[in-house]
């Protein structure tokens, strides 16, 4: 199966086009989300890790949106948890 990439946004291209290229990436059902972890803890298979990551590109983004006010850029808010 072809991993789906999720490219490099621009700040031209902002934040809403960010969160519509998220959506694209299926939510996990928890058995799905078990098998995947599994998958990665004995194998390694990178497949699996991305399946996990992407899956949860949506709840990054929304916890990011909850510090909105504090004065900082939500697309960094979020760059930042990424890359944590």
């Amino acid at each position: 199966m072809a991993l789906k990439s999720l490219a490099v946004m621009s700040p031209e291209q902002g934040l809403s086009r960010y969160l519509t290229e998220i959506r694209k990436f299926p939510m996990l059902t928890k058995d799905e989300e078990f098998m995947l972890a599994k998958r990665w803890s004995e194998h390694e298979d990178p497949e699996a890790a991305h399946r996990l990551v992407t899956s949860h590109l949506r709840l990054v983004a929304k916890i990011a949106m909850g510090y909105r006010g504090y004065g900082l850029p939500i697309g960094e808010v979020i760059s930042e948890a990424m890359s944590a």
